[in-house]
C-alpha cells in the first residue's frame, strides 16, 4: 500500500458509514506507529507499515502478527476491554471495518477507556488517592505471580541488561550540551557501568531466580486506567519486541514509579513502591529500584530528543520536547547520584518550602527526618496539639528552641551512627543552633550539608495560607511570625564545618532536587 492509498484509506475510515455502531463522529489520534480511530465508546487501532528497527509493522503478515499477540497480551491487564482483531477490507466504495473485499489491513478493536479516571488525569486533577495505587498493585502482584518465566539467560541477564543501556548512551551523544549536559551524561554512565559490574551477580541471580518474566514492559500512568466501578485496567502493553516486555519484574514496577516522580509524586511513588515491596516478596529487589528507575528516566529522555529533532516540529513543539528530555535526563541524574550520608540541615524562615523538600528525600531515599515542630512539642507532651504564641514567647522562647536543638542533635548522632543520613527540618536561624549538628557529624565523620530554601515573601506568605488552611500541620507558626524571623548566613569560620546550597524552592521538586545533587 503506497502512501496515497494510505491516505485514502485514512480518509474512509473517518466516515462515520465504515462502522457498524455508526458512531456519532471519528476522532484520528495518531502516533508514531499507528493510526487511532475514536469512534464512541470503541477505538480502532491500525498499525502503520512502517519498519524502525525495534519494531517492524512493514508487511501484513506482521501487522496481523502484533495485532494478535497486542489483543492476547493485553487481555491479561486489560479485563474486557480488549475485544478482537479485525479485518480492514477494500471493496467498492472504498475502505471498511470487516465484511467482505479485499484484505488490506487489521485493527485491534477496543472498548473506549473513561479518559477522567485515566491514571494521569486523575494526577493532574489531584484526585488519585492512595487506595487506587494499592488496589493497581494488587492486580500486578497477581500479574507477575502468574506471568511466563524466562530463567535460561535470553531476557534480563547482565549481557542484555549492559546492551540495553549502552545503545541508549550511544544513540544519545549527539544530544549532548543539546537535551542533556556533558556532566550528567558522564554521571549516569559512570553509575550505570558501574552498577553493572559491582551487581554483576545480582543480575544472575535474578535470572535463575525466575524474577524475568513475561511483563508490560511501558508501564506509565498514560496506560493505566482507575475507574470507580470496577477493577484498574492497564493497557497497551508492548506486544512488537520481546525483548522490552521480557524483563526484571522491578523494571517494569520502576517505569511506573519514575512517572510519578517525574510529575513530583514523590508521596505516590513512595506508597507504590511500599506496597509493592510488600506485596511482591523475594519478586522485588529493592537495591535494583535506583539502577532501573535511572534506565526508564533515560530512555524517556533519549525517545523526547528525537522527538526534538524532527525538522516537521514547530517553535512550540520544539521546545516543548526540549523541554521533556531535559527533565527526564535531569531525573535520571538524580537517581545516578550517590545516595546521601551524614546530615543535611534544612534552613530557612517558616513556610519557605523546608518540609515539603525533607518529605520528599524521605520517600526518595528512605533518609530519616527529624522536625522541629514535632520533636519541640514531644519533649513537651504536646505532641499533635496546637501551641500558637507570639515570636519568642510560649513554647517558642530561647530556652526552649535551645532544648530542642539539643535533644534533635542527639537524635542525628543516633542515626547517623548507623551509617545513616538524616534531615533536619528546622529553621536553623542561628549558627549557634546549626553549630549542635555539625559538631554530630564531625565526631561521627560524616559530612554535613546545609541547604538554606529560600523563596520571594508572596510565596512564602501563600504557603502558610494554604497550611493554615489544611489545619493538620505540627508547625504554629503564621504570617506574623514569618516576618520576624531571620537569617543568619555562614560566615567564614562556619563554611570550614560546612557546604552550603541555596535551593529557590519556587521551582518544582525535580529541579530542586536536581539542583541539591548536582552541588554536592
Amino acid at each position: 500500500m503506497n502512501s496515497n492509498q494510505q491516505k485514502l484509506m485514512v480518509d474512509d475510515l473517518l466516515k462515520i458509514d465504515r462502522y457498524e455502531t455508526r458512531p456519532e463522529k471519528v476522532e484520528l489520534v495518531q502516533t508514531h506507529a499507528s493510526w487511532v480511530f475514536l469512534a464512541a465508546d470503541y477505538v480502532y487501532k491500525v498499525k502503520k507499515p512502517v519498519d524502525f528497527g525495534f519494531l517492524d509493522f512493514s508487511t501484513l503478515s506482521k501487522r496481523l502478527f502484533c495485532c494478535e499477540e497486542e489483543l492476547r497480551l493485553n487481555r491479561r491487564l486489560g479485563s474486557d476491554y480488549y475485544l478482537r482483531v479485525e479485518k480492514v477490507v477494500l471493496r467498492e466504495g472504498g475502505y471498511f471495518f470487516g465484511g467482505d473485499g479485499k484484505i488490506v489491513d487489521y485493527a485491534v478493536v477496543m472498548r473506549r477507556l473513561p479518559e477522567e479516571f485515566l491514571m494521569r488525569n486523575l494526577l493532574a486533577e489531584d484526585k488519585l488517592e492512595s487506595k487506587q495505587i494499592k488496589s493497581l498493585v494488587d492486580l500486578l502482584c497477581k500479574f507477575y505471580k502468574k506471568a511466563e518465566i524466562f530463567d535460561d539467560g535470553s531476557f534480563g541477564s547482565l549481557k542484555k541488561v549492559s546492551f540495553d543501556v549502552e545503545e541508549n548512551f550511544s544513540q544519545t551523544e549527539v544530544f549532548l550540551n543539546n537535551t542533556i549536559l556533558t556532566r550528567d551524561f558522564e554521571r549516569i554512565v559512570k553509575f550505570s557501568r558501574d552498577f553493572l559490574t559491582d551487581h554483576s551477580k545480582l543480575f544472575a541471580q535474578r535470572v535463575k531466580g525466575g524474577f524475568i518474566r513475561e511483563g508490560h514492559g511501558d508501564l506509565h500512568m498514560e496506560h493505566v486506567c482507575l475507574p470507580p466501578d470496577g477493577p484498574p485496567v492497564v493497557y497497551d502493553c508492548i506486544e512488537f519486541n520481546q525483548r522490552f516486555r521480557r524483563l526484571d519484574v522491578v523494571n517494569d514496577i520502576a517505569f511506573l514509579a519514575m512517572d510519578l516522580e517525574v510529575n513530583n509524586r514523590f508521596d505516590y511513588a513512595s506508597i507504590f513502591l511500599d506496597y509493592c515491596r510488600e506485596k511482591l516478596g523475594s519478586l522485588f529487589a529493592p537495591e535494583l529500584l535506583f539502577f532501573y528507575k535511572c534506565y526508564r528516566a533515560y530512555v524517556r529522555g533519549k525517545v523526547w530528543s528525537f522527538i526534538s529533532s524532527d525538522p516537521a516540529l514547530d517553535k512550540d513543539a520544539f521546545k516543548e520536547a526540549q523541554s521533556r528530555a531535559g527533565r527526564y535526563f535531569q531525573l535520571a541524574a538524580i537517581y545516578a547520584a550517590p545516595k546521601p550520608v551524614g546530615i543535611f540541615l534544612l534552613a530557612g524562615v517558616s513556610g519557605s518550602g523546608k518540609s515539603y523538600l525533607a518529605k520528599v528525600l524521605e520517600n526518595l531515599w528512605g533518609t530519616t527526618v527529624l522536625r522541629s515542630d514535632v520533636v519541640r512539642k514531644e519533649l513537651l507532651g504536646l505532641a499533635g496539639q496546637s501551641a500558637a504564641a507570639p515570636f519568642g514567647k510560649g513554647i517558642y522562647t530561647r530556652d526552649m528552641t535551645v532544648k530542642t536543638y539539643t535533644e534533635m542533635a542527639k537524635q542525628a548522632a543516633e542515626v547517623i551512627s548507623r551509617g545513616e543520613a538524616v534531615v533536619i527540618d528546622a529553621s536553623n536561624l542561628k549558627f549557634a543552633d546549626r553549630k549542635l549538628f555539625y559538631k554530630a557529624a564531625q565526631a561521627e565523620g560524616v559530612a554535613a550539608r546545609l541547604v538554606v530554601c529560600r523563596a520571594p515573601r508572596p510565596v512564602i506568605e501563600d504557603n502558610l495560607k494554604k497550611r493554615a488552611q489544611v489545619g493538620s500541620d505540627a508547625s504554629d507558626a503564621d504570617i506574623t511570625i514569618t516576618r520576624q524571623q531571620r537569617f543568619e548566613s555562614p560566615d567564614c569560620d562556619e563554611l570550614e564545618m560546612v557546604s552550603w546550597v541555596d535551593i529557590d524552592t519556587r521551582q518544582d521538586m525535580v529541579e530542586q532536587l536536581y539542583c541539591l545533587v548536582t552541588h554536592a
